[in-house]
């Protein structure tokens, strides 16, 4: 939607948030023993190499307990991977796998292990949901809410139906058949505690419809992957079949809502429709993944107080670090080939040139973060207080309709004033070393007028 190569950057945002399960530290016992102590972070993503494999929950039959789980290893070991299903069943074999859970009143956490021949291994797990999941709800704002209808949808919009702000004719809405493993009700909930979380992010300010910021999430069966619809009355988003089916996306689900949030940010003048087109990503996409993963954060760190059992706190958790494997894949690639950047995403080049650098400056903000010891929640709020003081002049300078040096060095220089502004710290001599044009004058003057 915002630009001609934007759905080749929706599909590889998909795989990388719905085929790269990694290595988690934790578990449902740590996270049920913790007390004080924060569980879930992304540091070993930033302080350690990226897992080379990956798992996925491809179907789960409640009826005869047969489950699928499909993955890869870039490393490709020669030896078969040691497989123990949770249930006191351990065997060998390649992807994919299946096996049959005779008992299935409970839930499992697979442990998939690989061992290589410079006698190291490495552990990845999936989780693999037969009975409902514990839920008691505490009470939400009715001005910040999240639905899944049931029924047909009429969306109005703030801009012209046309052009890249055309709506699907493929847009409907999930029926029953999709919700018997989590209720509909139950995802509702979720989504809307990570709304709330959202809604802290951007300091409360945000456009809003008649007081209240309600979003749908729609159907787009035909549609590989989720896309945002943030200019829509009410917001939504659009989700292919796949987010409700093995292993529910979580992950996507909340950059979705972030770009929601993120482009209908400040509410005096918002980012969306001033920044899309081929300019857009270094902006939407770096900000939807900070908010995707810093939520999965809040929430999975917090879960006790939302009401959110032990369980699928870990399974949105799987699904959170599922993502951020790929993020980190991503940054280390755009390093490995020589840190090609561009904030200008041309039409007729094959694939999104700008992916290796709105990934990297996602990156980048959880990699301060860990290093610096740094909160997740107040940096990025810091950020976006930063960020809303977009007004006309920054618009402009923007420029986001033209593929010009001094648009890119604006935007680049723009990303990194808001990370400089997270983490309380001038971060231009690290962004230089990995080519960001970055002018100094340009810096000082918005930091400045940030301050004011």
């Amino acid at each position: 939607m915002f630009g001609q190569n934007m759905k080749n950057t929706i599909m590889m945002l998909c795989l990388i948030s719905s085929f790269v399960f990694c290595y988690s530290c934790s578990s449902l016992c740590q996270i049920n023993n913790c007390k004080d102590k924060k569980p879930f972070n992304y540091s070993k993503y930033v302080l350690s190499e990226v897992p080379t494999m990956y798992v996925n929950v491809k179907s789960v039959d409640k009826t005869t307990g047969n489950v699928v789980i499909r993955g890869g290893n870039s490393r490709k070991p020669t030896t078969l991977f040691l497989w123990n299903w949770g249930d006191g069943s351990v065997t060998k074999g390649s992807f994919p796998q299946e096996h049959i859970y005779t008992d299935r009143t409970q839930n499992y956490i697979v442990k998939v292990k690989a061992c290589y021949p410079d006698s190291s291994s490495e552990t990845v797990e999936a989780f693999v949901r037969f009975v409902s999941l514990e839920l008691k709800p505490v009470p939400l704002s009715n001005k910040i809410t999240v639905t899944i209808p049931n029924s047909k949808v009429e969306l109005g919009s703030r801009l012209p139906q046309e052009g890249m702000y055309k709506f699907s004719e493929t847009l409907s809405f999930f029926p029953d058949e999709f919700f018997t493993e989590i209720s509909r009700e139950m995802i509702e909930y979720i989504l809307g505690v990570a709304a709330s979380i959202q809604m802290d992010f951007v300091n409360s300010d945000v456009y809003m419809a008649n007081d209240t910021f309600q979003q749908v999430l729609l159907r787009d069966a035909g549609f590989g992957g989720m896309y945002s619809l943030w200019y829509t009355n009410p917001v939504s988003f659009g989700v292919g079949d796949y987010g409700f089916q093995g292993s529910i996306q979580w992950s996507s689900f909340f950059h979705e809502m972030g770009h929601n949030f993120t482009l209908n940010t400040p509410a005096d003048y918002y980012f969306g429709g001033k920044s899309d087109g081929n300019a857009n990503a270094i902006y939407s996409e770096a900000m939807a993944q900070i908010f995707a993963h810093a939520t999965s954060y809040c929430l999975v760190n917090d879960y006790k107080k939302f009401g959110i059992s032990s369980d699928l706190a870990y399974e949105i958790q799987l699904s959170a670090e599922n993502s951020f494997q790929g993020l980190a894949r991503c940054y280390k690639k755009y390093i490995d080939s020589g840190c090609p950047f561009s904030s200008w995403n041309d039409p007729n080049a094959d694939g999104d040139e700008t992916f290796p650098t709105f990934m990297t400056v996602a990156y980048k903000f959880f990699e301060y973060a860990e290093k610096g010891n740094y909160d997740y929640r107040e940096s990025v709020k810091r950020m976006l207080t930063f960020l809303q003081h977009f007004d006309k002049d920054w618009h402009s300078r923007y420029d986001p309709e033209n593929n010009s040096v001094e648009g890119a060095t604006f935007r680049a220089t723009m990303m990194v004033c808001a990370l400089s502004s997270a983490f309380e710290t001038d971060l231009r001599a690290d962004f230089r070393k990995i080519n960001f044009p970055i002018d100094d004058t340009i810096y000082t003057d918005l930091m400045l007028s940030a301050k004011q």
